[in-house]
């Protein structure tokens, strides 16, 4: 007759045996897990923040691009370029120093005003001395709007007064930004020469 006897496991140890987490590697696993979270909670807003500069900036340069365009063609077909706030497109006026102003008659005989709403800040369009209109969109903010025009007088050789042998041309300055908050602001600078098309003689 055989007796098995079977090791019985106390009351006490068969309890610590089936135990869970104790409260301090609760807390430890919940700091770690809310780091790891925050770390890569800060990644991410990073790169929305990085798309919506991006988006907020190619916004931006079509809306300068479409806008510059347009000046550039007005100018390029254009005559009788007036650099400065007066306008007279009938006597015109060269300027080395740079203005915020520039008008031109464009190839139908129609006055072109070109220049900077320093309250709104957006470039501002005027045909035949109306009411202007803004040429850039409201999310754009322009802070400069320079002309350089060169040669604006008609051809004259030695002997004329004022003395002019340049082709004209006018150099453009636009500089700005995009975006309201900082870590999306974008800002830029653009210059551009444009040469009158048709060829400037007496």
């Amino acid at each position: 007759m055989k007796v098995l006897l079977h090791n019985k496991i106390p009351p006490s140890k068969k309890r610590d045996s089936h135990c869970g987490f104790t409260l301090i590697e609760l807390m430890v696993a919940v700091s770690i897990f809310t780091l790891v979270m925050t770390i890569s909670m800060g990644s991410i807003l990073a790169v929305f923040d990085a798309n919506k500069k991006s988006q907020t900036l190619r916004a931006v340069m079509d809306n300068v691009n479409f806008t510059l365009e347009g000046m550039t063609r007005a100018i390029r077909f254009g005559r009788n370029y007036h650099c400065g706030s007066g306008g007279d497109t009938a006597q015109p006026f060269s300027c080395d120093d740079g203005r915020t102003s520039l008008s031109v008659l464009d190839q139908n005989g129609k006055k072109h005003t070109y220049t900077l709403n320093t309250i709104t800040n957006r470039i501002e369009r005027t045909i035949d001395d109306r009411t202007p209109y803004p040429v850039t969109s409201p999310d754009v903010t322009i802070n400069k709007l320079t002309f350089y025009v060169l040669g604006a007088y008609p051809y004259c050789s030695l002997g004329c007064s004022p003395t002019d042998m340049l082709q004209p041309r006018v150099i453009m300055v636009v500089g700005g930004h995009s975006g309201v908050k900082p870590n999306i602001k974008s800002s830029f600078s653009l210059q551009t020469t444009v040469s009158q098309r048709a060829f400037d003689f007496q």
